[in-house]
This record gives C-alpha cells, structure tokens and sequence, in this order.
C-alpha cells in the first residue's frame, strides 16, 4: 500500500488523518491519502499570498515553457508518488483500480493532460484573445488596437474540489500556473492520481 502525505507549499505534511482509496471491485486499500483538516488549511491560507509571489518571480513565458516540460514528465515518467514511485503504467492501472474507469481510457486521459500542457502557449494565446503577456505579467497596458488593459488578480490562490468519476477534467485547471496564481486543490477521495502526478512531473 502506498502512503500519500498532504503536501503544503511543495513539502510532504504527515496528517494524523488519513482516507483509504480502495480497488472499485475488490475492496482493496490501495493506498492511504493523508487530509488536511479545516485548521491546518486556515493556517497555510493566512500565507496564500506567497504562492503567488513565487509565480510573479516566473515570467509567463518561462512558466509556459516548464509546463510543456512537465507535461513530457507527467506522460513518459517513474515519478515519485507518496513513500514510493510510479511509472505511466502503474498510473494507468491504478486509476483504473480505483475509479472504475477502464485501462486504456485512463491512458488517452494522460494523453490529453499531456498534450494541454504541451500546447498551453496556444491554449494561453485562444483564451486571452492574443493579449500580450507582458501585459498580463504587469497587469496592466494598452492592447494592439490602443485600448487600455488592466488585469488585476482578485485572489493569490485558486481552490478547486476535484472529482473521482472524471479525471480527464484536470485540464481545466492547469492554465491557472501560468496566470501565476497559486493553487490549493482537494483530490476526489478515489482519484489522488493526478494531481500528485502532476505535482511530482512539476517538481
């Protein structure tokens, strides 16, 4: 069984509290996911404004550029996961032991993290309209047709809840690094998979 830690700013956290992710058929423990209680999130979040101060140190472009190398990561990889390892294979199998969802769809999910990932410059490019992204950077500039811009983010971090029956739905929230806004996201109870992935492909 693989023990999964709460991770708090990039470092694994023990929890005291911890949730079984179980094989959908047999019931198997598959692995134990540590939990982060209301407490220990409201204290990290009295210091959200320091993920987004990390990103502001990271040009866009740079960001832009580490996704698609993470993304070659997160597809091709044995990454670290919890007290052990994982190969795209084992990825695979176990997302499918837990969500129900059959082998080779979990591996054409992988697939479309990846290619998001990889072409996140033109998905960046589609969802601002072409917007400068120095203009972005700065918040602040005068688009190409002489308007005058401002972008000015409303939170340092994102908080998503994420499901256990879709995991192809992660794409929705990667463009949130390049916008260089922090993330605090909840895996589903039966899919930790991704985004511990994801992680381990960034660092």
């Amino acid at each position: 069984m693989i023990n999964i830690p709460v991770l708090r700013w990039g470092e694994p956290y023990e929890s005291l509290e911890t949730d079984e992710v179980i094989h959908h058929r047999t019931g198997e423990v598959l692995a134990s996911v540590g939990q982060a209680n209301p407490g220990l999130l409201a204290r990290d979040m009295r210091k959200a404004a320091r993920a987004r101060e990390a990103l502001r140190e990271i040009p866009i472009k740079d960001l832009i550029e580490m996704m698609k190398k993470a993304g070659d990561l997160y597809l091709n990889a044995t990454l670290p996961l919890g007290d052990g390892e994982q190969t795209p294979d084992d990825f695979a199998r176990q997302q499918s032991a837990s969500t129900g969802l059959p082998e080779h769809m979990c591996k054409f999910n992988m697939e479309k993290n990846h290619f998001v990932l990889n072409h996140m410059d033109q998905i960046f490019d589609a969802l601002t309209r072409g917007l400068d992204l120095e203009i972005l950077q700065r918040g602040f500039g005068v688009e190409e047709r002489g308007v005058p811009v401002s972008y000015q983010a409303q939170s340092p971090v994102l908080g998503m809840v994420l499901p256990s029956n879709s995991p192809g739905v992660h794409t929705l929230w990667m463009p949130v690094i390049p916008m260089q806004i922090g993330l605090v996201l909840k895996p589903g109870p039966q899919e930790p998979w991704t985004p511990y992935r994801m992680f381990a492909a960034f660092t």
